[in-house]
């Protein structure tokens, strides 16, 4: 057993097995993956990394298997391993690297579905079974690292069942839920470096007025109403004040049309992703590096100035009833949006978002005269009968560098909506 200090803890009691996994070199790079992509150049303080919030997430999961009133966990302590392993696949910038594969889907479909055919397809199938469904990219790169890199069978397994099989309900929704280790861990951490109070959360309270029944579903008795509606608040507010913040919006987008174009171009080889040795060094300082190696390439100088000298995009917001309208138009757009920005070399980036709260996974348990009365907010047609679950919030956030560029996008996808 180790004791590792942390800001949010105080301590992260680690046993020995999965001290193990923390020592693992493919572990350690995660020290090496900024938490939340380019929100540093808005918030400063934010540049935590995937390391920290893993070891989070896995005390998080230690406080919840304790509440787990079921006896059809085959293995608790895998449990806290999964958790552990949950971000093992994220790639230089986090969730930002993922929307640069949607960017190279357009820009270079044979490198697309080269990264497809080695990452994806081979963790579709496991045990002679296949799912119909992909994961997200970072997990399934998350069941290739464990598996092919880290020797880990057992927990590649694991990780399998519950993100790509979703068949292991109880394990899905501690690790992968509405109220998982993974959400209750980084309100609270992303709060902390963020300098922000959107995101603090009672965990002590929450862990006490609730528990985890047979079906995977966080029970909560009357007298967690208040502290499931503060934790649902909590989330909607940290995500549209701050992760949908519109300058983080926008970094993050030219960052991720900025590894789109690397990976099109060469600069960064596909093998930094499919081969182990070489993934070992594929962090946020390695494309930053690369960035800085083509700093005075024409097509790459407008985003070396917005990265590193942090020369601001202007920016255009549509919220509300406009968005609402500009919502279809985009559904049905999509691909040719994606292709202007390809055309105009990231001088314009769109970018969405949907704040929301879900209740999908939570059981209200009522004690009337009748008896005890058990809700499932995620069967009603209205929970916010029972609770208060904020509404939707949709926004659209453009950036451009050039007044020219953006003028030509407003005539082609903006006037209908707008005028």
């Amino acid at each position: 057993m180790k004791r590792i200090r942390d800001p949010i803890y105080g301590y992260v009691e680690v046993d020995d097995e999965a001290l193990k996994i923390v020592d693992d070199p493919f572990f350690q790079r995660l020290r090496y993956i900024r938490q939340n992509g380019l929100a540093y150049l808005v918030f400063p303080s934010a540049t935590h990394s995937r390391f920290e919030h893993s070891l989070g997430a896995y005390h998080v999961a230690s406080l919840m298997v304790r509440k787990i009133k079921a006896s059809n966990v085959e293995d608790l302590e895998a449990l806290k391993r999964i958790a552990l392993l949950h971000d093992i696949g994220h790639l230089p910038f986090s969730h930002t690297f993922e929307w640069s594969l949607e960017i190279l889907k357009y820009m270079d479909k044979s490198k697309y579905d080269e990264l497809w055919k080695k990452i994806v397809e081979p963790t579709l199938k496991s045990g002679g079974k296949e799912a119909r469904e992909p994961a997200k990219f970072h997990e399934h790169m998350g069941i290739f690292v464990v598996r092919e890199c880290m020797k880990r069978e057992d927990i590649a397994d694991k990780l399998w069942n519950v993100y790509v099989a979703k068949k292991s309900p109880i394990e899905m929704n501690v690790v992968s839920s509405t109220l998982d280790a993974d959400r209750l861990d980084y309100l609270q951490r992303d709060s902390y470096y963020f300098g922000v109070k959107y995101g603090l959360i009672p965990l002590d309270r929450l862990l006490e007025v609730m528990e985890i029944n047979e079906d995977g579903k966080y029970v909560f008795d009357s007298k967690g109403r208040d502290d499931l509606e503060h934790f649902l608040i909590a989330r909607y507010h940290m995500y549209n004040a701050v992760y949908n913040h519109s300058v983080v919006m926008i970094m993050n987008s030219v960052m991720a049309f900025t590894i789109a174009k690397m990976i099109s171009d060469g600069v960064i080889g596909l093998e930094m992703i499919t081969d182990c040795d070489k993934l070992l060094h594929f962090t946020d300082d390695y494309v930053l590096m690369k960035l800085k190696e083509n700093k005075d390439k024409n097509d790459y100088a407008h985003l070396y100035d917005a990265v590193y000298k942090r020369k601001k995009y202007k920016k255009f917001i549509i919220e509300d009833q406009y968005a609402d309208s500009f919502k279809s138009l985009y559904k049905k757009r999509r691909d040719e949006i994606t292709k202007f920005t390809i055309e105009n070399d990231g001088k314009l980036v769109v970018t969405e978002s949907e704040t929301e709260a879900s209740v999908d996974n939570v059981v209200l348990r009522l004690r009337t005269s009748g008896g005890v009365q058990h809700i499932d907010l995620g069967e009603v047609s209205d929970p916010s009968k029972y609770v208060n679950v904020p509404k939707p919030r949709y926004k659209i956030v453009i950036g451009y560098s050039e007044e020219k560029v953006f003028e030509e996008f407003r005539r082609q996808y903006l006037s209908t909506v707008l005028d």
